[in-house]
């Protein structure tokens, strides 16, 4: 009887030891209150069983608001003590928010100033994990306010020209054309708007290469500096080879730097998951045929088998073998070419080739094997492959997925599915359910189908692929709800009155996915 006592008490003992930690608590701070960066980020944590805190989204950046760096401080650091892990940005922190670290005016006085609390937030709670993440500004090819400073709607491409060839010459020359064409575009740029932007960009540097001091002397435990909107040779580039080389005495484990910056967050989330559950998940990456890992992504700098190796580590796994069982496989689908073209276009037909029968194959075989599976859609640019959507619906694998994801940038879409694929372990299957569903509406309905039909219908709307509209329309968010609760009877398993779509930063760029309580049965109470 003894002896028996002591089986079920090591057996006890040994269940809750392999039992994930629960009811812990996460302090989130995101970039801004887009849905990616903050709704959806915070349900994908709560989904999986953690209490999030939040500051109140009037404290955040947000369409038409800046953010307030001041008050989200001392928001901070009342909640710190009661988190067991802290993910914050430093964009946030210090500028306002991400689009405010473009645009901002704020002197280098008043931004290290507010860097120094990171010091005091260490002191009050100097066992929580802390990991922070930030931007290098990024370098677009166009774009306008206010996403940018007014000029840049006029002289964006021409300072991106100068400044991408300014970078191909320090890495690996130019031919006599290009230094021509340099000397061209920089005769026509004025003076004073360049100095304008690399003024604010040099304090962005600054602000970086402190936060990396700040991880050396330990203060952060983790730091990424995400390269948004970026090109091989780019001013954002440049200035990511210069951080990484200041930060060369940094261990993967310390430090990263990546294309992208809307799923840093998530990422981070995703480290804090695993860090509480003393987790080291085997993330194991799969491409389709074709150019694969070498696929250099539009908006970004480097090959997509770099930057998917650079996300898992990044997050808190480790990098799996063909040999290893993984705790979660990395479905990557990759264009044939070595090209991302835009969702968007006409080329985005449900015409499914070879090699997308075999990608999903594979998917189907592992999800039968009992492997997790997420789904990193990355054929084309801010929007889903329909190809690859219609051959995953027809093997009724839609609902199997650990993770989708097909949105933005390539590295938005991995870090997305990264972080709600591991999480997706402790997520029961209603609330994974409903995150596959945002995502299916918003990547796969409404960025890569929708969208471009109302471009095609409101003609007097387009102008690029963000838009803003000068006013909340709320006949067009009524017709954009019509149109993916018409997509989601046809596709998906929803109810498609459950559905509510609204524009949150009121541009045709991105939408807001709600899904509405059941009513009540007639006659309850």
């Amino acid at each position: 009887m003894k002896k028996m006592l002591r089986h079920i008490l090591f057996l006890c003992l040994f269940l809750a030891m392999a039992l994930p930690v629960s009811a812990q608590t996460i302090l989130y701070v995101p970039a801004d209150d887009r849905p990616v960066s903050f709704q959806s980020a915070v349900d994908t944590v709560a989904a999986a069983g953690y209490t999030v805190l939040a500051p109140p989204r009037e404290y955040l950046a947000g369409r038409s608001r800046e953010g307030d760096p001041e008050r989200l401080w001392e928001w901070v650091l009342t909640n710190a003590g009661q988190a067991d892990a802290l993910v914050l940005s430093a964009d946030s922190l210090i500028y306002g928010g991400l689009v405010d670290s473009r645009v901002h005016e704020f002197s280098s006085v008043v931004l290290e100033w507010r860097l120094k609390r990171f010091k005091q937030l260490k002191k009050l709670c100097p066992q929580t994990p802390l990991y922070t993440f930030s931007t290098i500004m990024r370098s677009p090819k166009a774009s306008g306010s206010p996403v940018e400073p007014a000029y840049y709607g006029k002289y964006g491409s021409t300072i991106f020209l100068v400044t991408s060839l300014q970078d191909k010459a320090e890495t690996s020359g130019l031919t006599d054309d290009e230094r021509r064409q340099l000397q061209a575009a920089s005769a026509t740029l004025p003076a004073d708007i360049l100095a304008d932007w690399m003024n604010r960009r040099a304090k962005n540097y600054q602000i970086n290469s402190q936060l990396i001091n700040l991880t050396r002397t330990g203060v952060i435990d983790y730091f990424i500096a995400g390269r948004d909107d970026t090109a091989v040779f780019s001013q954002s580039h440049k200035e990511g080879r210069m951080l990484k080389q200041l930060a060369s005495d940094l261990s993967v484990q310390r430090f990263a730097s990546f294309p992208g910056a809307d799923q840093l967050g998530m990422i981070l989330l995703a480290r804090a998951y695993n860090t509480l559950n003393k987790a080291t998940p085997i993330i194991t990456p799969y491409y389709a045929l074709g150019a694969a890992g070498a696929t250099i992504p539009r908006y970004e700098d480097q090959p997509f088998n770099q930057t998917v190796v650079e996300h898992i580590i990044a997050a808190g796994g480790i990098v799996g073998t063909a040999a290893q069982r993984p705790d979660l496989l990395l479905a990557i689908n990759t264009p044939l070419a070595a090209v991302t073209e835009e969702a968007e276009l006409l080329d985005n037909i449900p015409a499914i080739l070879s090699s997308t029968r075999q990608f999903v194959a594979t998917i189907r075989n592992n999800i039968s094997s009992s492997i997790p599976v997420a789904v990193v859609d990355v054929a084309f640019a801010n929007g889903a492959d329909n190809a690859l959507m219609t051959e995953l619906n027809n093997n009724r694998l839609l609902t199997r997925l650990s993770a989708y994801s097909g949105w933005n940038t390539a590295s938005n879409t991995l870090g997305y599915a990264i972080g709600q694929g591991l999480m997706a372990k402790t997520t029961n299957d209603t609330e994974r359910l409903k995150l596959l569903a945002v995502r299916y509406l918003d990547d796969w309905a409404y960025q890569a189908n929708v969208r471009k039909e109302i471009y095609r219908e409101q003609s007097d709307l387009r102008d690029d692929n963000v838009r803003y509209l000068d006013q909340p329309n709320t006949e067009l968010e009524a017709l954009v709800q019509k149109k993916l609760r018409n997509f989601a009877s046809k596709q998906l398993w929803l109810k498609p009155d459950s559905i509510q779509v609204t524009f949150p930063w009121n541009r045709l760029f991105e939408v807001e996915i709600i899904f509405l309580p059941p009513e009540p049965a007639h006659g309850s109470h």
